[in-house]
């Protein structure tokens, strides 16, 4: 937590343009399975670990509304080199599967933003079922995710 809020202070004092924070998607895990969690909506953390995620948010938005430094916080999800194998049914991993490619092209999208601001993104791959919806993030960053993990 002190090293997000110390990045975030250093990149507004240098007056960087876009700060790219890595969120995660375990800061919204809390709403309840099969609802699918947007980037406007609320953290609604699970865990501590998904409560200092919710912190990062926070961070971001505040650096957004008190300097010249804009932040896009990525609200990864599960970033693995292949789709986790999982029982059929169970949802929990390849619903918020983040391909590296996927990955790549996102936090390019997120730096070469042209907006300004705060703005939320979730971080997953054009999965089947995806717990985080993804129309808005792609709409607004241009972001374009290929990998599907349940199809891999």
């Amino acid at each position: 937590m002190i090293g997000c809020y110390n990045v975030a202070r250093a990149a507004a004092d240098a007056g960087v343009r876009r700060l790219v924070l890595a969120g995660s998607v375990q800061a919204v895990m809390a709403y309840p399975r099969g609802y699918q969690v947007r980037p406007g909506d609320a953290p609604r953390p699970k865990n501590l670990y998904g409560a200092t995620k919710a912190w990062a948010e926070a961070v971001g938005s505040w650096i957004s509304e008190t300097s010249a430094t804009s932040a896009v916080v990525l609200r990864l999800g599960n970033f693995e080199t292949e789709p986790p194998r999982v029982p059929a049914g169970q949802l929990p991993g390849v619903a918020e599967w983040l391909s590296p490619r996927d990955c790549a092209g996102l936090i390019r999208a997120a730096v070469e933003w042209p907006g300004s601001g705060y703005l939320v993104a979730s971080a997953v791959s054009a999965n089947r079922y995806p717990h985080l919806e993804i129309t808005q993030t792609a709409a607004t960053l241009g972001y374009h995710p290929v990998d599907d993990g349940w199809s891999s």
